[in-house]
């Protein structure tokens, strides 16, 4: 009878607060892209309003791709992070052992590295933050701000024609207006301009990770220079952050011109 009540007071205080939980307590995920954008197309169909119908949609892609992506530069960011502070334990050990080939100087630009980076993580943990409680807000409060997402992981929306008029051809609604074919035109070249960034992006963030577990790797063996480790370091936070970054404006993209092309 005691466990009947404890439950009854769960559901009871799960409705008040429309947050969705788990038989366990645990907070409950938040479903697929398609799935939620599925579920606020049901929830506008008696209302019959495409603008504010292609906003919403809009808001709650914006949202899901913001967590996605700062989710895996912060990712990143910790694993850099991580070869900080192992480079600046490793150079600290050596200089006080008395080995020649490293300076305080050395070390000092680890730290400030470190430092860097650290700064880095504290930007992202806040912004994702601000994602996950607009996320929620924007899906009325079903689900908690600190709930995963099923789809944690960012990656390019499919996006394959190259040219507007097939594009147009296949996908727009407003063929004749010539207004709405300007402003789905430049949305178009933004479109295409983004994806070629990302493929630039996608080829550099592989360099650039061979980079980095080489130099790590030397220097792990005594044998790098803690210099060039801090070098490949910078570059790999920079360029993989960056690839991250351009994914993100891509699907963006693709998804304003989407709204612009429904309203």
């Amino acid at each position: 009878m005691r466990r009947l009540q404890i439950w009854l007071c769960i559901l009871l205080l799960g409705s008040l607060t429309n947050i969705s939980t788990s038989f366990a307590g645990e907070i409950t995920p938040i479903p697929s892209l398609n799935n939620i954008l599925n579920a606020a197309r049901t929830s506008f169909s008696e209302k019959n309003n495409s603008m504010a119908l292609q906003e919403a949609l809009f808001k709650i892609k914006k949202f899901y791709y913001q967590i996605q992506y700062l989710d895996q530069k912060l990712e990143i960011l910790n694993e850099v992070k991580g070869h900080f502070e192992k480079a600046v334990s490793k150079a600290e050990e050596k200089y006080d052992e008395g080995e020649e080939d490293i300076s305080q100087s050395d070390i000092t630009k680890l730290k400030l590295g470190l430092a860097g980076t650290l700064n880095n993580i504290y930007e992202v943990e806040t912004d994702l933050q601000i994602s996950r409680l607009s996320l929620s807000a924007s899906l009325g409060n079903k689900y908690s701000p600190n709930a995963e997402l099923v789809e944690p992981s960012i990656s390019p929306i499919k996006f394959e024609l190259n040219n507007f008029d097939a594009w147009e051809e296949n996908y727009s609604k407003h063929s004749g207006k010539l207004k709405r074919e300007l402003i789905l035109k430049k949305g178009f070249l933004q479109v295409i301009e983004a994806k070629k960034k990302m493929q630039l992006a996608r080829k550099n963030r592989k360099m650039t990770r061979a980079l980095l577990v080489s130099e790590v790797a030397n220097y792990d063996f005594g044998i790098g220079d803690s210099g060039d480790l801090f070098q490949a370091l910078i570059i790999y936070t920079r360029v993989l952050n960056g690839y991250y970054d351009s994914v993100y404006n891509f699907n963006l993209l693709v998804a304003k011109l989407d709204r612009d092309n429904n309203i």
